[in-house]
């Protein structure tokens, strides 16, 4: 028996590399599929915005959009899949647009604090930095963690627009880490309370209602991953039970589990609001990935053989991108059942970076900050094998030892040991004291990899060439050129010259600033001092010729940024044919009344002459 046993254990240690080698071809497997899945994300939407198939997606077209939902996301998906694209001309963009809309009252959006999440994720996606992008009308930096996070609250809730300003904002919070000021508004456990209060009784969470939406869900799972391993307990009340309760992160990250494995269907997809789609198959996978979670792998998210990737594909056109949803969606006009859709091809993208990401053992989807080095992966990996062999019984000495390992990790780190619950429900069986431990453990930081400097900026022969062939009247359509040139110029080194091209750019990018006024001036009196249109009359003509009159001043380019133009020419048209219509009227009237008073005075002096004649004839008479 003994003989067998040694031989069972060496065929175990001869087998266990090539166990290795099958998971680490598996997972490799897997980054190449999400590879090839981003890519024909990309080649579609590259088509979608006319880009150059062999260039750049974010190209003049796309960074015009810069600072909006359908601008960010497609960055965010480049930038975690470490595809280099027109970086510093979004970063251009973003901090002129940011700057921009500072100087409104609402600042980005009065209501909506995912405005500042969305955007400071893409910032840090393209390599930029949301705690000092532009600054504001005093000379500060803007601080978009800040402003749309911790200190939100101080103009309004973080919460205003839902649950969704909570979760994005701890999302956007934790992206690197960044530390909360002991005089801001909120901090991370007020934030995290307010997401915890609202989970529903089925274990999920929801913008509205009692039933538990699988996106609302998988986003609140995947701000919640950073807190999955910490032994804190939360009490609150529940906002829709009224319930009091206490529990830790984990205990309320597993009831979520539940409730989005329950409502996977048998396609591996999912259904948000009556609609089977895309998106929220992806928010799922992000938030398995988030927490450690193979989503291919897990048994809970696997229905029929069928895989949350599998429920993703379901969707894939033959363009490479994908549909929101076969079912036509009248809340969603823009959503085509049998077209790719930006939508769907941006959520699909990061989340391929997320199945990616997690294939090639680097950081999750929001977590922005540098790799982990070779020697704190190490470590964590010999801690979780070393885990994975904890048993009921195992002496209280080890789990003591593996409990300090687990301590002496970085606080931010231990989220990454993935098992770590087994651990300590052992410990606690044991009755070892895992808080003491957590207290007096010393963290040990592991040493960083060696990392190359950034090159210095320079200001090139061809950026050189580019301001000098800026056209003599400047139109819109150079904005995005001459915002990154600017940009550009004014972090590189100096050479002879700069200030003459500085100047320039400065004037060009003010001339632009002054054709976009008038347009959105023009837009604003269409729609003010025209609509409704088929209330025009008469008397708003000179208001109308004044219209078209701006209208006619701008470029051809600039003219397409005129709204409702179709109404207006029509409403012109409407006003010419009506004045002209008066004109004749007039005219005709004229000409009529005169040819009265003509033939009037015709049949008069005929009178006249009548009686003249008479008066001569009688006359006659007499003299005779």
């Amino acid at each position: 028996m003994r003989k067998r046993l040694g031989y069972l254990l060496l065929l175990f240690l001869l087998l266990l590399p090539v166990a290795g080698m099958w998971a680490t071809a598996a997972e490799s497997s897997v980054g190449d599929e999400a590879w090839n899945i981003a890519e024909g994300i990309i080649a579609w939407k590259k088509a979608d915005n006319g880009a150059d198939p062999d260039g750049y997606l974010l190209n003049d077209t796309y960074l015009a959009l810069a600072g909006t939902t359908p601008g960010d996301w497609y960055p965010i998906g480049l930038g975690r899949l470490g595809i280099a694209d027109q970086n510093a001309a979004y970063l251009a963009v973003i901090r002129d647009q940011i700057e921009e809309r500072y100087r409104q009252p609402g600042k980005l959006n009065a209501a909506k604090a995912t405005e500042w999440h969305r955007i400071a994720l893409a910032v840090l996606a393209m390599g930029g930095d949301p705690i000092a992008i532009g600054t504001d009308e005093d000379g500060q930096p803007i601080n978009l963690i800040a402003d749309g996070t911790y200190n939100r609250g101080k103009t309004t809730s973080l919460g205003r627009q839902g649950i969704n300003g909570w979760i994005w904002g701890l999302i956007a919070l934790d992206s690197l880490r960044y530390p909360v000021p002991e005089d801001a508004h909120d901090t991370r456990d007020s934030i995290l309370l307010e997401i915890l209060r609202q989970q529903l009784p089925d274990g999920g969470f929801a913008l509205s209602g009692g039933r538990a939406d699988p996106d609302i869900t998988a986003m609140a799972l995947q701000a919640f991953a950073p807190y999955q391993n910490d032994e804190k307990t939360y009490t609150y009340t529940l906002k829709k039970t009224g319930e009091q309760v206490t529990k830790t992160v984990h205990q309320v990250i597993e009831e979520s589990l539940q409730c989005l494995s329950a409502l996977q269907l048998p396609t591996g997809d999912f259904s948000s609001w009556g609609t089977e789609n895309v998106e929220s198959t992806g928010q799922v996978t992000v938030a398995l990935c988030s927490l450690g979670i193979d989503p291919l792998t897990d048994p809970r998210f696997i229905k029929n053989g069928t895989t949350l990737l599998d429920g993703i594909l379901r969707y894939r056109m033959p363009d490479g991108g994908f549909v929101h949803s076969y079912t036509y969606d009248p809340d969603n006009p823009s959503s085509h059942p049998d077209q790719s859709n930006t939508m769907a091809g941006e959520q699909t993208l990061y989340t391929m970076a997320a199945l990616w990401r997690q294939a090639n053992g680097m950081r999750t989807l929001y977590d922005f900050r540098p790799e982990q080095s070779a020697a704190l992966k190490e470590r964590i990996a010999a801690l979780e094998q070393q885990i994975a062999t904890v048993r009921t019984d195992t002496d209280a000495s080890v789990l003591e030892r593996l409990l300090i390992d687990f301590y002496a990790l970085p606080v931010w780190e231990r989220s990454y040991v993935t098992g770590y619950w087994r651990l300590s429900d052992a410990a606690r069986a044991s009755g070892v004291d895992i808080y003491k431990i957590a207290d007096t453990t010393p963290v040990i930081e592991s040493p960083a990899d060696d990392s190359d400097d950034l090159p210095l900026l320079s200001f090139s022969l061809s950026d050189r060439a580019a301001v000098d062939a800026l056209p003599e009247r400047l139109t819109t359509e150079q904005y995005v050129t001459v915002t990154t040139l600017l940009d550009k110029l004014q972090q590189s080194e100096d050479f002879d010259g700069k200030e003459q091209y500085l100047q320039k750019l400065i004037a060009a990018k003010q001339e632009i600033a002054a054709i976009q006024a008038e347009i959105d001036r023009l837009n604003r009196d269409i729609k003010e001092k025209l609509y409704p249109f088929d209330r025009i009359g008469l008397g708003d003509k000179k208001t109308v010729d004044g219209v078209v009159a701006r209208y006619l001043s701008l470029s051809a380019y600039d003219r397409t940024k005129i709204e409702r133009w179709e109404d207006v020419v029509k409403t012109k048209t409407k006003l010419d044919n009506l004045e002209r219509g008066i004109v004749i009227g007039v005219v005709l009237s004229v000409i009529a009344a005169g040819t009265t008073v003509f033939l009037l005075y015709r049949i008069r002096r005929r009178k006249h002459q009548k009686e003249r004649e008479m008066e001569e004839l009688a006359a006659a008479y007499r003299d005779e």
